[in-house]
């Protein structure tokens, strides 16, 4: 009976276009903790950027629908 290949050689990591990934090759005990908050922060400034830009979206989405069912009313009692 042979033994599986070992697969974390070859494993692969993939990431959407807009996705930061932050990778780390060894733990560095001389990380100031300024510089462990200034990676936080932008990692939270990052995701609320998205957040806004999503919420920017639906919003954009709901008043499109809203407009399109007002004129799709207004056509039918004409």
């Amino acid at each position: 009976m042979s033994t599986p290949p070992n697969r974390a050689g070859r494993r692969r990591y993939r990431k959407s276009r807009d996705r930061r990934v932050w990778v780390f090759s060894e733990l560095n005990h001389d990380l100031r903790p300024e510089q462990i908050a200034k990676i936080l922060v932008s990692g939270g400034l990052e995701q609320a950027r998205r957040e806004a830009e999503a919420r920017a979206e639906e919003e954009a989405r709901l008043a499109t629908e809203a407009r399109d069912a007002s004129t799709g009313e207004e056509d039918g009692d004409a």
